[in-house]
């Protein structure tokens, strides 16, 4: 049965990654053609851009218009455009490789998960819209689809880049390397400058207690403007923001928000998109499902069994081995023990993965080796 589950799983991932990176093309190329598309109301009195810190709602320091405005604007495209090379250079390779030799595989990169997570906020999001609607619960809209479309442009890619400055970076990043820092005698050279920008892959506590403290405060930071029906939203969103970059880097969280945030703008520019929008989303929508019930089922492993297992001391007889096409799906690392009866333990987290008796892995050192018998 967790067999079939899992094969569900993967299969919508397939499809809902395509999907997302179909939306993720589309607005990047609308993105682009937006630098010429604004030029002529450079002049105007709404051409402008705020700049703002969240203490914890927005506190504004600055507004710039005209001409900085538009170099602002173009170190946004520049800063869209680094993150699409990114994840297109780290994970799509990583991507392919996994669709062709193992695509039902536990293996995980950044591509299929930002398109997972995706799909499992916008799913959540709608259902807790929905449920505020139920009971009743205005979620008014701050109408900003009725500004000119120039002003549409400005603000919403400002707020897929600056957003991820102001919340991701400012209470993820600088704190947990500042933690680090100060605890470098616990780790080492481990302790890098680009840590700030996330991609470490490690989920200890600083990193969820500053994930979380993140994700509140980006959905305060939305209730000036939209009321607080809007904070479980942003919240949960901010928290799936706040994984992707401790998981795989800043770039993938902007990517994130910037899917989001700019989709309505091909569709204002071309009004036959929004039936091939439509026919899109409700699919992506449907299939969140399955991934929030997967995702959950990590987060509870993470929680209980992983912090259980770890807690269990390995037996200094087993053998331990780094190999180099399995990865834990929890931790990514390559370390495991054979437990016997064909399930290996995770050596960093705990976390035991089932099924892998009886086959040949590659080891780091470019060897092979059968694992161990039990």
């Amino acid at each position: 049965m967790v067999k079939i589950l899992h094969t569900i799983k993967e299969l919508s991932s397939i499809v809902v990654t395509f999907v997302i990176l179909l939306i993720l093309l589309t607005n990047f190329v609308t993105m682009f053609y937006s630098a010429w598309y604004i030029i002529p109301f450079i002049g105007d009195k709404y051409f402008a851009i705020p700049f703002y810190i969240l203490v914890p709602v927005p506190f504004l320091f600055a507004i710039v218009r005209g001409l900085a405005a538009y170099g602002w604007y173009l170190f946004l495209v520049a800063a869209i455009t680094t993150s699409v090379t990114l994840l297109m250079v780290r994970g799509f390779p990583k991507y392919l490789r996994k669709l062709k030799h193992s695509p039902l595989s536990y293996e995980t990169n950044s591509v299929q998960e930002y398109a997972e997570i995706f799909s499992m906020v916008l799913f959540l999001d709608i259902l807790v819209v929905f449920i505020m609607r139920m009971f009743s619960v205005k979620t008014p809209s701050i109408g900003i689809e009725n500004t000119p479309l120039y002003f549409q442009m400005l603000s919403l890619l400002h707020a897929s880049v600056y957003e991820e400055i102001v919340t991701r970076l400012a209470f993820i990043g600088i704190p947990v390397f500042i933690w680090r820092l100060l605890r470098r005698s616990k780790y080492g050279d481990s302790v890098k400058f680009w840590h700030v920008f996330g991609g470490t892959n490690r989920f200890e506590t600083p990193e969820i207690t500053f994930i979380l403290i993140s994700a509140a405060i980006f959905g305060i930071a939305h209730t000036p403007a939209w009321g607080w029906w809007k904070f479980v939203p942003t919240f949960i969103a901010g928290i799936a923001m706040g994984y992707l970059y401790v998981k795989y880097g800043m770039h993938v969280s902007i990517l994130m928000h910037f899917t989001t945030d700019f989709m309505t703008i091909p569709m204002a520019f071309d009004s036959r998109l929004y039936l091939i929008y439509s026919v899109l989303l409700i699919v992506v929508v449907v299939l969140g499902f399955i991934f929030t019930v997967s995702y959950s089922i990590k987060i509870l492993q993470h929680f209980f069994v992983v912090g259980k297992n770890r807690r269990k001391r390995v037996d200094k007889g087993m053998q331990v081995a780094p190999w180099i096409d399995i990865k834990c799906p929890n931790c990514g690392s390559q370390k495991f023990v054979y437990l016997g009866n064909g399930k290996l333990q995770c050596v960093k987290c705990g976390t035991i993965i089932d099924g892998y008796s009886e086959q040949s892995h590659q080891l780091d050192d470019g060897g092979s080796r059968l694992l161990p018998p039990p």
